[in-house]
């Protein structure tokens, strides 16, 4: 059952999962609406690579979701991030043989978009969604595209996120007769979506494509780590130039508010866990868990470089919107899946 829409979520959780460039560790979502009931979306503690025809997701009944999100009263005085994952986990319905599996945190703004949706922090997005000047590059960037797209301003991931993406593909739809094929999210990343998995995988595509063309960026380096005596090493070169160049010693990393995911796998665990000695990189962790730390170190390297090196203007997250991140507990959640 449902063999078609199983397929396509396989296609373009294999197309995001295999790009370093496009997901680091376990960011980024997926989703693939079945009919008009039944969505299928990435589960927490699955990274995109890991998602097969019978495994790695979870089905919800997104109705639930949207008659939640288009009826609530975001003004009243409640707890909405704790409402909503109420909503989001009893939104939940197994096909036969599904082990039950928590829906990814982000599973509101899916329901709002179109059939297949590709969620990434795709490194080339993300140098606009963390620079000053993104929306100009956006410009430059799409301007002989047929690609409709909108910018987000950072707002918490989970429920108002969720708003915010509806209330800005609805402004869109009303001006422009359809939905953005783009949303981009200020600190944070990048939403394609189409009515098909090739749709979304090529709307994704031609966007990191016209931005690292518009602005002439480095490849992407291959992030790798290595065993040591007591956990592992950062074995990318490309990093520990980095760390010489911008003299980036573990408390220029714990003063970075850059994205989310860098906050969920980094934060509070330089000088612990994640050890700078003597121009190395080390990992008293698990493998598993080095090799998020060294894909996200590297994420978070690259886009602060490249947008040095095109005169950009680095803009981070507020102490507010860190601290909510810090402390909300399905991003405690996610962290802990990693080990």
């Amino acid at each position: 059952m449902y063999s078609e829409g199983k397929e396509q979520l396989v296609t373009i959780s294999s197309y995001a999962g295999a790009r370093k460039d496009y997901v680091q560790g376990g960011g980024g979502n997926t989703s693939v609406k079945f009919d008009g009931r039944l969505m299928a979306i990435k589960a927490s503690g699955y990274t995109l690579a890991e998602i097969t025809h019978d495994k790695g997701y979870v089905t919800v009944n997104y109705q639930k979701i949207l008659d939640y999100c288009n009826t609530v009263d975001a003004s009243a005085d409640r707890d909405f991030e704790k409402e909503s994952l109420e909503v989001s986990l009893g939104s939940v319905e197994l096909l036969d043989g599904m082990e039950y599996k928590r829906p990814s945190v982000e599973v509101g703004f899916h329901a709002f978009l179109k059939k297949c949706v590709i969620h990434t922090h795709a490194v080339y997005a993300n140098i606009l969604c963390c620079s000053e000047e993104g929306r100009d590059i956006a410009k430059k960037a799409f301007k002989d595209a047929d690609v409709g797209y909108v910018f987000i301003p950072y707002i918490d991931p989970g429920f108002r996120l969720t708003l915010a993406v509806k209330e800005a593909a609805d402004a869109y739809r009303a001006e422009h007769g359809g939905a953005p094929d783009l949303i981009f999210l200020d600190n944070h990343g990048v939403i394609a979506h189409g009515d098909s998995a090739e749709e979304a995988i090529s709307v994704h595509e031609a966007a990191c494509n016209r931005i690292r063309d518009s602005l002439g960026l480095d490849a992407f380096p291959i992030p790798a780590i290595r065993k040591t005596a007591d956990g592992f090493a950062s074995d990318t070169p490309y990093l520990k130039d980095f760390m010489e160049r911008y003299c980036a010693d573990e408390a220029y990393f714990n003063a970075l508010k850059l994205y989310p995911d860098q906050l969920v796998y980094l934060g509070g665990k330089m000088g612990s866990a994640i050890r700078l000695q003597d121009g190395e990189v080390f990992y008293g962790t698990g493998e598993k868990e080095a090799q998020v730390i060294e894909e996200t170190l590297l994420g978070v390297a690259y886009v602060i470089d490249m947008i040095a090196k095109a005169g950009l203007t680095l803009r981070q997250m507020d102490d507010r919107g860190a601290d909510f991140i810090n402390n909300w507990e399905s991003e405690k959640y996610r962290s802990q899946l990693i080990k």
